[in-house]
């Protein structure tokens, strides 16, 4: 946050109440040659585009990628778990809202106030967590949640097949004969491309905490990802390439047997601890 002009120390005590997360659901990366040390890309901001400059400008010259890809052989980038910096820009953020507001609600026992700490799903302690400003019923609220994380699936796995295709095209224009200097821009698009999928797979509300955030991500990803297959597809003589079949399992929804389901009765508070 220092690298952001911003002093933790003379933090809010509700500020405070999402630093706390902050310090650990967030992008980072380890620093090489200097003890392996955990950091954070914030220098230009909080989201995945400002993260995105971070690496590809080379702000740390001492680190330029995680892994290789091995269909593409582009040097890539794991996202860790952005969900403060996802939380930051949001309409719950906007408003004062944090992450222990939703998660860790105020309750009450034997004339006590304290702060829950059954951290899990707000929908499990309805009452507690958002019906505090929601006036809406839980069955209305369910179906919100569902809806915007049902939607940011299904554009999940558009990116993530279409970024895996990049990824496919690369490796077949490879081995038509494409040299690795022409091959420099689809593989750094196809980077691009997946940084920008993983943001929005990595995090943990599936597209919740920020659905306008987390929809433009996407949407860079899959431009990302066509541009690599097309820069690739140039690359080779004629374009003409023998590409592998891509997987073709049946698509599912988020809703998966252990999911909060319309018609569960809401739970009035979360357990004692």
């Amino acid at each position: 946050m220092a690298e952001l002009g911003i002093d933790v120390n003379k933090a809010s005590h509700n500020e405070m109440r999402a630093y706390v997360c902050g310090q650990c659901h967030n992008e980072y990366y380890f620093k090489k040659k200097e003890d392996g040390r955990v950091h954070m890309p914030f220098a230009n901001g909080l989201g995945p585009e400002e993260e995105w400059k971070y690496y590809h400008d080379g702000h740390d010259p001492k680190f330029d990628a995680d892994w290789v890809h091995p269909d593409s052989g582009a040097a890539m980038l794991k996202v860790q778990h952005p969900d403060f910096e996802c939380w930051t820009d949001s309409v719950h953020a906007l408003n004062g809202v944090t992450c222990v507001d939703c998660h860790m609600p105020y309750m009450r026992k034997d004339g006590q106030k304290y702060t829950s700490h059954w951290m899990t799903h707000p929908l499990k302690h309805y009452d507690t967590g958002c019906a505090k400003c929601h006036d809406e019923s839980y069955e209305t609220m369910l179906h919100r949640v569902q809806t915007i994380n049902d939607n940011t699936f299904k554009i999940l796995r558009i990116a993530g097949q279409t970024t895996a295709r990049a990824h496919k095209v690369i490796r077949a224009a490879h081995f038509a004969g494409a040299t690795d200097e022409q091959l420099a821009e689809a593989r750094q698009l196809v980077r691009e491309a997946q940084w920008y999928w993983d943001w929005v797979s990595a995090e943990s509300s599936m597209g919740f905490h920020n659905p306008d955030k987390m929809m433009k991500s996407l949407g860079l990803s899959i431009d990302a990802a066509h541009r690599a297959i097309e820069s690739a597809t140039a690359a080779v003589k004629g374009g003409q390439l023998a590409i592998e079949p891509m997987p073709t399992e049946p698509f599912t929804d988020t809703k998966f047997d252990d999911a909060i389901k319309p018609g569960m009765t809401p739970p009035a508070q979360a357990p004692a601890q």
